[in-house]
């Protein structure tokens, strides 16, 4: 990554615009202009988001969704109510349609900027972009708090949440506080109390190698060496354009995630009280070992299940003899052998590159871990196996064919979300007279 200093001394920090006009041109300043909105409104979007799914966990209704009606006394109504909450959903969706478009714009344009630009002076433009752009988030994000406030106090014992996200087939009887925990969903995250940069760092370029294959062959001993000081060929690695250019992208992402982590903890050391106590839950519901937390087989959710009726279904798959049979050893060691000898010999015969054998030879393997996801739509609520193949003998080979396959297979169909795909299936004119089913 490069060190931000060493480029305040080549280009300007105040008055950039001017800078880039003189030295750049209208149409580099153009670019980056729309570069700093999007990058603003991509923000801000995030924080009316947050603002409003905060309104929904504690059922409070924004000014802008009380509406007047003919009878004064249907405000006060269940049904007035219930609507409040549809709009208060509907503007949720919308604006997450609205993030989606504003990240594939701000993506574009930063790219465009990217390409008219050296690799310094746009690491310079971008750190200059979040030190302006963070001014006007934090005033906003003052203006939302401002706003809750005045909404009126919390009624903590009335929130509302989405009963159909948790289903709880187990014994342990939930509190209110504990389904409204669960409410929020497993991919639902706390902010961690400390945040330690050198991890954050060692992470990020652990997912640049693994998602760009990019793989350093191991070092030698020092006194593998004669010189010690002598540069090993085979530790120097060449990036393409496309790798260079994820690799400028995860370095800025990584500098703008740490600096906002660092200014979040400056404002706010310690965590409210609903942070606090949702720990406290979290923390009580994994201590109880009679139950499991798991997801469900279709759709997003949360399913609660005694482990004991978990265990005993499990069972009931694994003892089916028409699915699986009982082996008297462990074939994982063998297996594993047999694959390292093939691909080694192939590896000598110059068959198959280095990568490749880097990427498919197996080490420390373990047999596939199997676990159930239950159906809780239908009678009973049985699970469906899946077997995890991650950490088996095989799971690298089939990562190297599966990119070496994916390249030579033209997939003409492409969803990029959720609203493309509605807006598409609208658009057939065959299904306007046909009801579809799965």
């Amino acid at each position: 990554m490069m060190n931000p200093s060493s480029t305040r001394n080549r280009y300007p920090t105040v008055d950039i615009d001017d800078y880039i006009r003189q030295h750049h041109g209208s149409h580099f300043l153009y670019t980056y202009r729309n570069v700093k909105k999007f990058y603003y409104r991509f923000d801000a979007v995030q924080l009316d988001i947050e603002f409003l799914k905060i309104c929904r966990l504690k059922d409070i209704i924004p000014s802008f969704l009380w509406f007047k009606t003919a009878n004064n006394d249907l405000s006060s109504s269940p049904v007035y109510k219930a609507c409040q909450r549809k709009l208060l959903n509907v503007e949720i969706d919308a604006k997450r349609k609205k993030l989606n478009e504003l990240k594939i714009m701000y993506e574009s344009s930063l790219n465009h900027l990217r390409e008219l630009s050296s690799a310094d002076f746009f690491e310079h433009l971008f750190q200059i972009m979040i030190s302006e752009c963070s001014y006007l988030t934090d005033k906003k994000r003052r203006t939302l708090n401002k706003k809750l406030l005045s909404l009126g106090p919390v009624n903590n014992s009335t929130r509302y949440y989405n009963a159909k996200v948790v289903t709880n087939l187990s014994s342990r009887v939930l509190s209110d506080e504990e389904l409204i925990c669960l409410a929020n969903g497993l991919d639902y995250s706390l902010p961690p109390k400390s945040i330690n940069s050198m991890n954050v760092a060692s992470n990020v370029e652990t997912f640049f190698h693994r998602i760009t294959d990019v793989y350093q062959h191991q070092k030698k001993f020092m006194n593998e060496h004669k010189d010690y000081e002598a540069i090993n060929e085979s530790d120097i690695r060449v990036l393409n354009t496309k790798e260079l250019t994820l690799a400028n992208d995860l370095s800025s992402l990584t500098k703008s995630f740490l600096q906002r982590a660092n200014r979040c903890q400056i404002q706010k050391n310690k965590f409210d009280f609903e942070q606090q106590n949702y720990r406290k839950l979290v923390q009580k519901l994994k201590q109880d070992t009679s139950i499991i937390i798991t997801r469900p087989d279709k759709g997003r959710g949360v399913v609660l299940m005694d482990k004991q009726d978990y265990v005993n279904k499990i069972h009931a798959i694994l003892n089916d003899p028409s699915k699986f049979s009982s082996l008297s050893e462990d074939p994982t060691l063998a297996r594993e052998n047999s694959l390292k000898s093939l691909l080694r010999k192939l590896h000598d015969q110059k068959k198959i590159t280095d990568q490749l054998y880097y990427v498919a030879r197996p080490t420390g393997s373990s047999p596939g871990r199997l676990y159930g996801l239950p159906k809780v739509h239908k009678d009973g609520v049985p699970l469906r196996p899946v077997l995890s193949s991650i950490g088996t003998f095989n799971y690298g080979l089939g990562k190297a064919l599966t990119q070496m396959l994916s390249d030579l297979i033209d997939n003409k169909n492409m969803i990029k979300d959720s609203y493309s795909f509605v807006k598409d299936l609208h658009a057939l004119e065959f299904l306007q007279k046909r009801k579809k089913i799965t």
